[in-house]
């Protein structure tokens, strides 16, 4: 990702000018929401986007070969839930959401007494709330790896929650998440739990199913809720599921490959019942209780899904139906036989035994009736027998979990309130006002906030899909450019925004997401990454004309940039990176080029996604990308030169995207795979200032100086607010020699600064707005020592009055600076 740079606020009088002069061409266009991006047209389509997603991701983690990146980051996250306990807290955390806006949903589960109800999110970890989506409450903030592939609750007094991670991590908790703990009797090596489920007979009997491509496929049961479990079947194919009665439990079935085994014993002993007349690739079971019973398996056959039935109790098969949009989730009613159905883009239902499918809704029917209508892309689909209650369908989706009491006939969101699992990709707060968030989302589209008050905040969602690198040239919402994966998205004005889309450059080559700056000297523009530097610059509706820098940045290596950044102390002065970590920089506005003779050590395997510079010194940036074979960070100090590693206090984990504290400041704060980091000013050693926020993926960070606070975004459990002035792990900073001060602060008119100088010399003294930008020089010139006050009226270099918001003295003297914030309030 690249750093925003920016200029600063425009005049209130020379945004409406703006906005007048544009008006006549800027008339909302009118375009069909994009379809998600794992969308259904065909099922090669649908493969190969959710393979383009996937590999854009495995890009970014680059490594040396052998590396296995996933495993350093179960690592890093088993480090954290270990240490937070004995940590001292560092800083303040505040949720800001979204409350209303859900992100993808893999699981579900019922308590044992049948009154409450828990949903297992991609990162955004467990969650309980009761039957009809009341209260919802995180219960695993502090368990690393969210939960994807199973829940389930068992026994009484207390009650245990067992949940299957995407870290391969399986995790008991008996006080409601409080702790969690290793079950016993499981392989030590990492395991993929590919199902849990509790026998209904008995509240302490689960069943667990284990795979590995070293240890085939294991069975295994618990008979003390889930607190350690024993072996029951083992095989060496890795192509298997099982089902247990979900009504009256005990009966126990299991399916290899393409055999159908019986156990009546909890078991102890397997009978075959029979086999389908083909050998599949993978299976995914499920049964009716009502019939003999009745068995559905979807089975991977010579690359393609089938759907086959059998109507005896697995002793023969029929060939129902080709599945073709599939995400590998199927499920089947407990009381009607003929009530089958199945999920991937769309939930597809089948009141025919499998013979004929219809959609439950068009995924674009979400927008209109969220309430009522499922979203896009479903990974999980449970039906549970709930004890005087009934048959209930719980579909989970990249928008929240679902309810249905009539087999899919109809549904309704239990997500809407409180729900916080928002998956994020990038955040941008508008300069104007600390509360007016705009926010890119996996598959949730491009939202917006404006206004939140001690709470987590509602979103809107402008828009479907998924959206990444926001970016503004003046940091407010008045022109936002932001990309899909096939077009740029432009929100267009502060208030009430229109949407308009723009085409990528024509024959560019470029990453899933690629990154985009906006031009901090036209708010129409914006620097496009692809093999070259584009400038593109949008021209009205949909409209939009794109010159291209001649240097082409594959030469030195790469397939194309993947982060790109403007001094916003010397706009002359631009840095570049590709995707293989080759760093680029040039001291004319990108007129010439320079590929870096010095990569740093440990670069080879280097993926640079986070370029950030300085706000003080136009000579100095930071970059951040793939540390897991080397360094994570690297610093020039002679405007991209030469780079230095600063990884210190940093696991091997993946820097997303770099922010520095104001435009006052060279304190640095990473989003990293491994959680939020700072970076004091002056120091080499990165502080971890996580505890007492979500162990999850941080994806995104940015300074909002009116508030004090650095907003990182998640992928899985939203945005979050970091108070950087609460920071107390950290050695206390000296005060600064020059000592500046103001009063009054907040102010009307007007503000006394004082500061004193140990010995004569010469001093200078600007006020900056909240983008940096000199407003008024209030000082320049020789003076003695002694304590010093100049007053500042609250105007610009003109005469003008500043509007109301947040500015920063600086103190230059000695060769020290120092700084103070001030608040105007007009």
């Amino acid at each position: 990702m690249s750093a925003r740079t920016g200029r600063p606020l425009l005049s209130l009088a020379l945004l409406v000018a703006l906005g007048a002069a544009f008006a006549w061409q800027l008339g909302r266009a009118e375009r069909p929401l994009p379809r998600p991006t794992e969308h259904r047209l065909d099922e090669a389509a649908e493969e190969r986007n959710h393979e383009l997603r996937e590999q854009w991701v495995e890009a970014m983690h680059r490594a040396a070969p052998g590396t296995d990146w996933r495993a350093l980051e179960r690592a890093n996250g088993e480090a954290r839930e270990l240490a937070a306990a004995g940590r001292e807290r560092v800083g303040a955390w505040t949720e800001i959401g979204s409350h209303n806006q859900a992100g993808r949903i893999h699981c579900a589960a019922v308590s044992v007494a049948g009154d409450s109800l828990y949903a297992g999110a991609d990162l955004g970890g467990l969650w309980k709330a009761d039957l009809a989506g009341n209260g919802w409450r995180p219960l695993s903030d502090n368990l690393y790896g969210g939960v994807r592939n199973g829940v389930c609750a068992a026994g009484v007094s207390p009650e245990v929650v067992t949940v299957l991670s995407t870290s391969t991590v399986i995790r008991y908790s008996e006080d409601q998440g409080a702790t969690w703990l290793l079950p016993a009797g499981l392989p030590a090596s990492p395991q993929n739990g590919l199902r849990i489920q509790r026998d209904p007979a008995n509240a302490d009997r689960v069943y667990l199913l284990l795979a590995s491509a070293g240890l085939g496929t294991e069975l295994y049961r618990s008979d003390d809720a889930g607190r350690s479990y024993q072996l029951v079947n083992h095989t060496n194919n890795s192509v298997a599921d099982f089902w247990v009665d979900r009504v009256a439990g005990h009966d126990l079935y299991l399916m290899i490959s393409r055999t159908l085994y019986f156990s009546g014993d909890l078991g102890a002993t397997w009978t075959p019942l029979g086999q389908m007349p083909s050998t599949p690739s993978k299976v995914i079971l499920a049964g009716c209780e009502a019939g003999a019973p009745t068995f559905y398996v979807a089975a991977r056959i010579a690359g393609v899904w089938e759907l086959w039935r059998s109507t005896d109790s697995g002793a023969s098969w029929a060939f129902r139906y080709g599945i073709d949009d599939f995400w590998e989730t199927m499920n089947c009613s407990t009381t009607n036989p003929n009530l089958v159905a199945f999920s991937g883009v769309e939930v597809w239902r089948s009141v025919d035994g499998g013979g004929s499918f219809a959609k439950v809704n068009g995924w674009g029917e979400y927008y209109g009736d969220p309430l009522n209508k499922l979203h896009a892309d479903n990974p999980g689909l449970e039906v549970l027998s709930i004890p005087g209650v009934g048959e209930r369908w719980f579909p989970c989706t990249d928008g929240g979990i679902y309810i249905s009491a009539d087999g899919l006939a109809s549904v309704t969101n239990l997500s809407l309130a409180g729900l916080g699992v928002g998956q994020y990709y990038d955040v941008l707060t508008s300069a104007l006002s600390p509360t007016r968030i705009a926010a890119g989302a996996q598959d949730q589209g491009y939202q917006r906030a404006d206004g939140f008050r001690g709470q987590a905040a509602d979103f809107q969602q402008l828009i479907s899909g998924d959206y990444g690198h926001l970016t503004s040239g003046d940091g407010t919402h008045t022109i936002v450019f932001s990309v899909y994966p096939g077009f740029t998205l432009v929100h267009y004005h502060e208030i009430g925004p229109t949407l308009h889309y723009l085409d990528f450059p024509a024959g560019s080559n470029h990453l899933w997401l690629p990154p985009i700056v906006a031009d901090p000297e036209d708010l129409q523009a914006f620097y496009f990454c692809g093999q070259y530097l584009y400038r593109g610059r949008w021209t009205g509706a949909d409209n939009v004309t794109y010159t291209n820098n001649p240097q082409n940045f594959t030469t030195a290596g790469g397939s194309y940039l993947s982060a790109f950044a403007i001094s916003p102390v010397d706009l002359d002065r631009r840095l570049a990176s590709t995707d293989s970590g080759e760093l680029w920089y040039s001291a004319d506005r990108g007129a010439t080029w320079t590929h870096s003779p010095d990569q740093g050590p440990s670069s080879h395997y280097f993926y640079g996604n986070a370029l950030v510079c300085s706000p003080l010194d136009a000579q100095r940036a930071w970059l951040g990308g793939s540390g897991y074979s080397g360094p994570a960070v690297y610093r020039t100090d002679d405007g991209g030169v030469s780079w230095t590693p600063l990884g210190d206090g940093l696991p091997p984990t993946l820097v997303y995207m770099l922010a520095t504290q104001g435009p006052d400041s060279e304190t640095l704060y990473a989003a990293t795979e491994s959680g939020p980091y700072r970076l004091e000013a002056g120091s080499s050693t990165w502080q971890y200032i996580g505890d007492g926020v979500p162990l999850t993926l941080f994806w995104s960070v940015e300074a909002v100086p009116a508030m004090g606070v650095m907003r990182f975004g998640t992928y899985g459990r939203g945005i979050w607010d970091f108070d950087a002035s609460a920071v107390t792990a950290a050695p206390a900073t000296p005060t600064a020699p020059l000592a500046l001060a103001s009063f009054p602060n907040p102010f009307n008119p007007q503000t006394t600064l004082r500061f004193a100088l140990d010995a004569p010399g010469r001093a200078t003294l600007s006020i900056y707005d909240v983008r940096g930008r000199a407003v008024r020089q209030l000082l320049a010139a020789a003076l003695p020592a002694g304590e010093m006050t100049v007053t500042w009226d609250g105007r610009d270099d003109a005469g003008h009055a500043l509007p109301s918001g947040v500015y920063f003295a600086r103190l230059t003297a000695a060769g020290q600076v120092d700084s103070e914030r001030l608040t105007l309030l007009r």
